[in-house]
């Protein structure tokens, strides 16, 4: 789980792993991020994994930079460039992931594999069996209406794209073994709360939703939404 800024070809590159939910069809769950007993090779491997696929997504992004910011603006071939769970051999399948609520296009393992920007032989799962997800969504000021920057955000995800909407159970031992994960992946990772955790807080009663790291914290109703938000919420107790 990683959240590091950058500034690259005029873009607000924005990475961060966490644990949401993305459309109706992917189900994120607060899933143990390590083993126990494992915990320094589970991480280390999560680490690498991650690496590879935001070093392949951000490649793969910038190479096809007017494209997606097309799809995102107004949804031009998103039914072609924003989908998941495709047969990364062909491209068949998959669901579509354009919202035109908040500007935003997502991919995942198997679409980067079908485009090659992975290689075939990487894995479609990660080290806790979810899909590493790429979201991009477009940065707009704060006009009325609000226009372009002409930046774009980059949200990685851990997803499950195929699941139940299972209720999180909270868990201080799940919860603390995923901050020290974290860590693995140059001390800017971060981890989505299964509760009110007070540094960080996902909370139904209170209506706030966060994902967290080391000296930031975003709000995750900016990246989904108002229904992938309240399905997010259903799945918390409190």
């Amino acid at each position: 789980m990683q959240h590091t800024r950058s500034r690259q070809l005029g873009a607000s590159m924005l990475e961060v792993a966490l644990a949401v939910v993305l459309i109706s069809v992917i189900f994120m769950g607060m899933t143990p991020l390590i083993l126990k007993n494992q915990d320094v090779t589970v991480a280390k491997s999560l680490s690498q994994s991650y690496t590879q696929f935001w070093t392949a997504a951000s490649a793969h992004f910038e190479a096809n930079r007017s494209a997606y910011i097309s799809a995102m603006t107004d949804g031009t071939g998103a039914d072609q460039l924003c989908k998941v769970n495709v047969d990364s051999m062909t491209g068949a399948g998959g669901e579509e992931t354009y919202s035109a609520d908040v500007h935003r296009c997502a991919l995942d393992t198997s679409m980067l594999k079908f485009v090659s920007a992975l290689p075939a032989s990487v894995s479609d799962t990660n080290a806790y069996g979810e899909r590493w997800v790429a979201i991009y969504k477009l940065v707009y000021d704060q006009q009325s209406p609000p226009q372009p920057t002409g930046g774009v955000e980059q949200l990685v995800v851990s997803a499950a794209v195929h699941g139940q909407e299972l209720t999180f159970v909270p868990s201080t031992s799940t919860y603390d073994r995923a901050l020290t994960a974290a860590g693995f992946t140059s001390g800017s990772a971060g981890v989505v709360p299964d509760a009110d955790r007070s540094t960080c807080v996902a909370s139904r009663s209170s209506g706030v939703f966060e994902a967290c790291g080391s000296g930031w914290r975003i709000n995750l109703g900016d990246y989904l939404s108002a229904a992938e938000l309240q399905a997010f919420a259903n799945r918390l107790i409190n």
